[in-house]
């Protein structure tokens, strides 16, 4: 394998589910934004319902606006990351979409051709051993591109905070 030398990267892809596991990762991509002058492109993805778990006579339209609500607090939370990221310096879009997390993560970093993916990952106290979650392992072993996981806040940090 060739020796990566200057890499350019102009797009970084952040997948995030806004989580306290993903701040890291998000702080991380605007700051790698920074460094090379890249454009982020976020992406979040609702999980849809197992058909199993619908009824299919949903005629009140209860989750159609269950997902309607979930996108609008979505796209809320991405305009406030895209004017902090535009305050420090950096370019930056989001998409949302309903789906699989991973094959949406995936296909975006595809379809835009981005130069690295960047993920949150939780930080399992009692399980030292689990390195990856199912979506950044589904990620990683999804796409040809450079995949980078961040580690989040402990669950002991977050226990910690949540008793003060």
């Amino acid at each position: 394998m060739d020796r990566i030398t200057n890499p350019d990267v102009e797009r970084v892809l952040l997948a995030t589910d806004f989580s306290r596991w993903t701040h890291n990762a998000v702080e991380f991509a605007f700051y790698l934004g920074r460094c090379f002058g890249a454009e982020v492109l976020m992406v979040h993805a609702i999980e849809p319902i197992a058909a199993a778990a619908v009824d299919e006579q949903d005629e009140d339209g209860a989750f159609d606006d269950f997902f309607g609500d979930l996108t609008e607090k979505s796209r809320q939370q991405f305009e406030e990351l895209v004017d902090r990221a535009e305050q420090s310096g950096v370019a930056a879009r989001f998409h949302i979409e309903i789906g699989e997390r991973w094959r949406i993560i995936v296909d975006h970093a595809d379809e835009h051709d981005v130069d690295l993916i960047v993920l949150g990952r939780r930080i399992y106290k009692d399980h030292q051993d689990l390195s990856l979650g199912t979506t950044s392992q589904r990620v990683y072993f999804g796409t040809d591109r450079p995949v980078l996981t961040v580690p989040g806040e402990s669950e002991v940090a977050a226990d910690d905070r949540e008793k003060e």
